[in-house]
Formats: structure tokens, sequence, C-alpha cells
């Protein structure tokens, strides 16, 4: 019955909605209220709006019904030895566990109609969210909003957005998100590579081996991870899908990556391609000047290490510089994972690797709740998400609305996604310095790291000098860590050094997708949602990283940071990966 309903919402969906006029006024209160732009983003007086001409799509998101319950059936499917472990979940049947009351869209409408903006509505694929296609003025008028241009410090990336809006007091429990508003997606999708440059290759010949065969401690490379991960015999397997998500007009380069595995790559039965999915108006130019570092950076590495499997680059479109005119877009995250979560099962990806996020202060909350629950449902659709957890170790300046705390990173903090740290160093490998670790400010713990986080607490004595600075009762993170520097890449034709834990994402990320494979190939589901079985299960196929330390806020706060020490920590997690015991550990599932 319930599908039923649902498909009969979905034949609405390419429709516009007309419903009778409210005689009176709505009444109004202010839903969100930014006392300035986030940092970095300042008001851009010069460009000027033609707002009657200019427009927007808006998205009115609905309060889904029963999110706690899909979410307790969510941590079910993920949790080894449950009866549910593994029984992944159709759309239909998410959409038909969460599904907006009927009575939100109705009201909705009314108010749009209200406005005079009930034919310029239409009803989402999924049919929980209703987007307004208008002008800026008539945007304004329905928010009770004044929208300007804002650009990001250093950089030509300019948004239209408001610091903000209000909503009829009706729609309280109706509308839990409007975008875009008081979000500016440009920042919070950068890329988290760093420092950049240059690379000789005649180095290589004159580099020393490390204690692990391939590692020279000063460049790494495929070959390295394989013998310091344990993936070097690996199955080549030609099953399954690998996936990377690309924003910020990043794209990877085929003529790149054929160079990259013909001089890196030493298995001579890889494969030397990808394919390039556009989603949301992306796109996939091949000019040697667009090259991307952190897309070349991810298909690289996902390409050499996953070797025959599949592998997919997803072009989001979405957030390219606003000039003054034309339509004013969301940034690319909603509408990337409302893409995936409508594809049909054997288009998913078993795997997906995210090196993009942003300062968890700068997002609202409605925008941060509706992303991460979007994540969940791809965890139970039986996705493993896998996102970077930022390079600014504890943070920059560890300053939030003036006062001094560690600032945490988004979506690295969400509990629904895999949150990979970074390491440096092959023998022992050692925190990294600017990985960025610690503890949600939004995201309360989640029950798979109690126990874990809790141990770290009672025993680990070296935070306590910093214990004012972080929400101990927030979502920790990260959850695992691999290395993040000296990845040697080809751009453009040309050899680069880049850093980051947008190095150890896609590493991580593609040695899960090897387990996914093996387990597609036994016939098992894929894993899924990764951390339930990573802090039970998983643990012995990890390396406990018991070194070094990640830093950060400048010297604004003494000792800011967090050490890496035996079990789990806020540095590197429950460790790196050894794929040859998690492979068993896997098999065994």
């Amino acid at each position: 019955m319930l599908l039923n309903i649902f498909s009969a919402v979905l034949a609405l969906s390419s429709t516009s909605f007309a419903l009778p006029a409210r005689d009176a006024p709505l009444k109004s209160s202010v839903r969100e209220e930014l006392a300035g732009p986030p940092a970095g983003w300042v008001k851009y007086e010069s460009v000027k709006v033609n707002k009657e001409t200019s427009t927007m799509s808006l998205m009115v998101h609905l309060v889904n019904q029963d999110m706690d319950k899909f979410h307790h059936l969510a941590m079910n499917i993920a949790t080894p030895g449950h009866e549910l472990y593994g029984s992944h979940l159709s759309q239909e049947v998410i959409d038909s566990m969460i599904a907006p009351k009927d009575e939100s869209r109705e009201l909705v409408m009314k108010w749009l109609n209200s406005e005079g903006l009930g034919e310029n509505a239409s009803l989402s694929s999924r049919a929980d969210s209703i987007i307004v296609q208008a002008s800026v003025s008539q945007i304004e008028k329905l928010l009770n909003a004044e929208y300007a241009p804002f650009v990001r410090n250093g950089s030509k990336e300019m948004v239209l957005r408001t610091l903000k809006y209000s909503l009829p007091d009706v729609l309280q429990g109706h509308v839990d998100m409007v975008q875009p508003t008081t979000f500016f997606g440009m920042k919070a999708m950068r890329s988290t590579v760093s420092n950049q440059r240059y690379f000789d290759n005649s180095i290589l010949e004159t580099q020393t081996e490390s204690a692990v065969s391939g590692c020279s401690g000063t460049t790494t490379t495929p070959k390295c991870l394989s013998n310091l991960y344990s993936f070097t015999a690996a199955k080549s397997y030609s099953n399954g899908l690998l996936g990377v998500a690309g924003f910020l007009e990043q794209w990877p380069i085929f003529s790149d990556l054929t160079t990259f595995m013909k001089t890196y790559q030493t298995e001579n039965n890889a494969a030397q391609t990808f394919t390039c999915t556009l989603v949301n108006g992306g796109t996939c130019p091949q000019a040697a000047s667009g090259a991307g570092t952190e897309a070349n950076l991810d298909v690289q590495y996902a390409r050499a290490i996953s070797e025959s499997i599949p592998n997919v680059f997803y072009s989001v479109g979405g957030s390219p510089p606003w000039l003054g005119s034309g339509t004013n877009t969301n940034e690319p995250y909603l509408d990337f994972l409302n893409y995936l979560l409508g594809l049909n099962a054997s288009a998913l990806p078993n795997t997906l690797s995210i090196s993009y996020g942003d300062d968890e202060a700068t997002v609202p909350l409605s925008y941060a709740t509706t992303v991460c629950n979007l994540f969940s449902q791809l965890g139970a659709r039986g996705v493993s998400v896998l996102v970077a957890s930022g390079d600014s170790g504890v943070g920059d300046t560890c300053t939030v609305s003036g006062k001094k705390q560690f600032t945490t990173s988004f979506p690295a903090g969400c509990p629904w996604v895999t949150t990979v740290g970074g390491t440096n160093g092959i023998s022992p490998e050692a925190a990294w310095s600017s990985s960025g670790g610690g503890f949600s400010e939004v995201f309360g713990r989640p029950s798979y790291q109690n126990a874990t986080v809790n141990n770290w607490l009672t025993t680990d004595k070296t935070h306590t000098a910093v214990a004012q600075y972080f929400n101990y009762s927030g979502r920790a993170y990260p959850d695992v860590a691999a290395q993040s520097t000296n990845f040697i890449i080809v751009a453009g034709g040309q050899s680069y050094i880049v850093d980051g834990t947008s190095c150890a994402a896609p590493t991580f990320a593609s040695i899960i997708q090897l387990l996914n494979s093996d387990r597609l190939l036994a016939g098992k589901a894929p894993l899924g949602f990764l951390n339930p079985w990573l802090y039970s299960k998983a643990t012995s196929g990890l390396t406990d990283i018991t070194s070094g330390k990640n830093t950060g806020c400048s010297g604004s706060i003494s000792s800011a940071g967090f050490s890496a020490v035996a079990g789990w920590d806020p540095a590197t997690g429950l460790g790196t990966p050894n794929y040859a015991k998690l492979l068993k550990i896997s098999q065994a599932t």
C-alpha cells in the first residue's frame, strides 16, 4: 500500500501545482540568520545583480517522517551478527518509510500559491522537496530575504546568498531546509589536497628504499602502498564499481592517467581508463590545461589500487563562479546525493570516495542534517562512503563565534560516513600533523563507537590539557587512516608531489572496493555502511598507529591537537588498513 501511494506521488514529479490561494497573509518568523558571512567570505559590492531577470532554483525540503526509525533499521543492516546484516534496501522501500506527510506538501503549495508562485513549483523526483523556479526578486519576497553576491577571499568564487530568511509559522515541523540561502556552498566543497609541488622523475632512480619495499620515505607510489598495506597479492577483480566524487570544476584527464599508470604502476594487468559520468550539468573536458590536481589524484590512485574494477568519476556541476546573471544554483552535495539515490541498485557504486569538506561551523544545521541523512540512505542501499578528514589538524585559528575551540569538519563529522585521517612515515607510520580529527559539535556520538571512544577518554592522558576545547560527547573522527603525504601524480603531463587526506580517502576506499568486489564474487552483499563492522569485527585487520600527533590553532591554543596512542584516537582513528587481514575478516563476516 505504501509503495502504491509513493508511486502515485512520483507521478506528480514533473507537473506544476496550482492550489487555491489563502485569503489572509501567513504570519512568518525568521528561520535562519547569520551575524555575517562565514570566515573568508565578503560581500562583493562591485557586482550589480538584476534581481528581476536573474533566476533561482530554490529547494524547499520537506520533513521526513520516522527518520529515527529508519536510522535504527539502517544501523541494524550494517551491524555484523544482526539478523538483518547485509539486507540492503531499495530506495522505494526507504522512501516509503520516510516519506513526508501529504499535509506538508499541501501547506507548502498553499503558501507558494498565496505568493503567486504555485505555477513555478514542482515536486522533486523523490517527492521529498518542492523546487521553485523564480526570479531573485520573487524569492526575496517569498522568504522576506535580501540576496547579495559574496566572494571568497583570494579567489574568483562567487555566490548569491542571504544572511537571513523567514518562513510562515504554519510550516514549522513541515519544512526543515531551504537552499540556496545561508549556506555558502563553494567554500564547503574545497579540495583537501594541500602543498602541491613539481617532481623530477629522475629522483626515483637515486632514492633509497626503506624497510617497506617500494617505499623511499620521500615519495609515495602505488607500489609503496601495495606493500605497505598488503594488497600486492590481491586478485585482479573485474566486477563491482568504485566511485569518485568530483566537484569545483576539477576534471581528471585520460592521457594523464595513461602516463601515470605506465610510469608508476607496476601491474601490467591493470586497466587504464575510467568512466566520466556527468551530474547536474557537470562536464569532463580533456584539455591538459584543465587538469585538476584533486581529480587526477583520486582517479589515478583509485585506478592503480583497484586494477581492473570498473571506476566511475562523477563530475558534478552546480557551483561555477556566479557572475551576477543567469541562474543562482545550489551547491553540489544535495544534487549529487539525490542523483545517486535515484539510481538502480545495479548502477550504484559499491564504494564512494569523497575528498572535499569544510568547517562544520559554517554549515547550517538544517543543511548538515539533511545531507547526513542522505548519506545514511546510501549506506542502507549498500554503498560504503569514505570521506577525507581534512588538512587543518584541529583547526586553523580555532576560534568559533569569538570562542576558542577546536574546529571540526563537515561531512567528516557525519556519523553515517567513514572518515579517513592521515599518516606519514613508513617504519613506523605516524599521525600526520595536519590530519583532521576531533569531535563534532553538531552530531552526537553514535553507538558503534561508544566503547572505543570512552576507553580513549578514560585511558589517554594526553588530551586532558585541551579537554575544554572539544565536545567529547560528539561524533568522534577519523575512523581510520592512511598515507597522506608525498603522493606522486600526473597533471597536465607534468609529475607533481601532493599531500593531504585527499590522498588517504581514495587509498582506503580502493582497498574497501577490493573487499566489496571479493564479496560480490562470492555471492555476498557488499559491506555497505562500514563503521559498525570497523569498530567490531574488523579492528584486528587495522594497524594501530601509536606515534605522532595532529596539531593546529596557529598558536592560539597551547598544545593544540591529539596524540596517536594505543587503540582509537582522534588523530588516526582505529589505524591503517592491512588488506590481507581485512580480506579474511570480510570473507568470514
